[in-house]
């Protein structure tokens, strides 16, 4: 470990403590798994009082840097180096051209998952107790990986649930249609415009009649009239990117409650708020049980697992099990015991405080970089939160347009108006949790040339 400096001076000196072992632990000048000196001992060493290093180390904690291990210490965690980013080239430095699915949205990036730890977990799975990985025991999932999952939703989300509430799913989607379809029986729906198209086509197939709820910076306004199911995205509206204020959301369920209806709550990427702390789930504000929460791991570890799940109303947990009496509904077991494991470790924990960490810088990045366009060409909300960046265009070309020719020259973004379905939005999901801060900044001043030659193409003055 590195010599300790602490100063008097305007910053508190916890917080110097904090920012000097952040960039020791960063620049791996202090190896992963190290122990830190005691909170005694650095205090000692630094001249400062105990509870000084105390309230550093709890930072640090917090923020994924160490752990602590119960009569052991606090320990150095696995985390990835955060860089600074670059001032971009120069006009005389053409850009390098970006990689194939470059600002793809909603995407997680495949090397922030922790492939190692994940395969010590399966190994020792199938070490200890290899029928856990072909064997079902119970149709709604492992009991071990629902038990955790509770446990998860009450220290994330603030959710107060057994592990006979949760039903895991082949992903978000499934969880999400299984609600509809339960709860809908021949009534009507509500869903936000815009928003997830699956759920729009879902609806529409099977002939419902559907209630649009107009969509805006703070997510959907309560309807005058509630419909028996309303299907929303309170943490994070999709995809516009808004927060539900907590008035809203105890309105909604108050309406619910009033019309016997109830309410689904997708919560697909909450764990990626990047300033302030998190709003609680509205299922954590639902006492009457008139809320499923519908969760995934997708968007936080893995698109391959292909594994989400949906906290249930204790009156709907027997009605749901009757769904799934055969051996083969529901979601495939073979990852569901290795993630039980993994979660209680508490390895999952510590890998969203890292992917968090790494997407809060890339956020920063992408959005300092759309901040620098022209105001002709459009707005964006900072909503410091997701994977993605809601751009409303100003004119010029359709959203379709720009994507097409974007994608010819290796972006992924998407149009957003396919997510509307009364046609009023006209703009671009970029996301940026694949890019790295160094080069997000030129490939989003890359992505401005496209739109502009395209909106000099149809005449448009930017």
């Amino acid at each position: 470990m590195g010599k300790l400096i602490v100063t008097p001076g305007k910053e508190p000196r916890y917080r110097q403590i904090v920012t000097a072992l952040r960039q020791q632990i960063s620049s791996g000048a202090l190896a992963i798994g190290s122990r830190l000196p005691s909170s005694r001992a650095l205090a000692q060493d630094l001249g400062v009082s105990r509870a000084t290093v105390v309230t550093a180390y709890d930072q640090l904690v917090a923020e994924g840097y160490a752990e602590a291990r119960r009569g052991a210490g606090l320990f150095v965690c696995d985390v990835a180096p955060i860089r600074t980013p670059q001032v971009p080239p120069t006009a005389t430095a053409p850009p390098p051209p970006p990689k194939p699915d470059a600002l793809l949205p909603g995407a997680p990036d495949p090397a922030v998952f922790p492939a190692r730890s994940w395969a010590r977990c399966v190994s020792r799975v199938a070490r200890i107790d290899p029928h856990s990985l072909s064997h079902q025991e119970d149709p709604l999932g492992d009991p071990r990986l629902r038990h955790e999952i509770a446990a998860y939703v009450g220290r994330w989300r603030g959710i107060t649930c057994s592990g006979e509430q949760v039903l895991v799913t082949s992903g978000a989607r499934e969880a999400l249609e299984l609600a509809m379809d339960f709860l809908v029986q021949g009534e009507d729906i509500a869903l936000e415009a815009p928003g997830f198209i699956p759920t729009q086509r879902f609806a529409s197939a099977r002939g419902w009649p559907v209630r649009w709820l107009r969509a805006g910076a703070r997510g959907a306004e309560v309807p005058r009239q509630m419909a028996k199911v309303t299907l929303l995205t309170p943490s994070h509206q999709f995809p516009l990117g808004g927060t539900l204020p907590v008035p809203q959301r105890q309105a909604f369920l108050q309406a619910a409650r009033e019309r016997n209806g109830w309410i689904i709550e997708d919560d697909f990427d909450s764990e990626f708020r990047y300033a302030g702390l998190p709003v609680p789930a509205m299922a954590a504000l639902d006492g009457d049980g008139r809320c499923i929460y519908v969760g995934t791991f997708s968007k936080t570890f893995s698109h391959a697992l292909r594994l989400g799940y949906a906290i249930l109303p204790p009156a709907l947990v027997e009605p749901f099990r009757a769904l799934f009496q055969h051996p083969s509904a529901g979601a495939a077991i073979t990852a569901q015991r290795p993630l039980a494991e993994f979660m209680a470790s508490g390895q999952y924990d510590r890998h969203i405080r890292r992917a968090r960490r790494l997407y809060a810088e890339r956020y920063a990045a992408a959005a300092d970089a759309l901040a620098r366009w022209p105001a002709a060409l459009g707005r964006f909300e900072r909503h410091n939160a997701g994977m993605q960046i809601a751009f409303h265009l100003a004119a010029g070309p359709a959203d379709k347009d720009i994507c097409k020719t974007a994608a010819s020259e290796g972006f992924a973004l998407r149009p957003l108006s396919p997510h509307d379905p009364e046609r009023r939005t006209n703009g671009l999901l970029i996301g940026f949790c694949q890019g790295t801060a160094e080069d997000l900044p030129q490939q989003i001043a890359r992505l401005q040339k496209i739109i502009e030659a395209s909106g000099r193409a149809e005449g448009a003055i930017f």
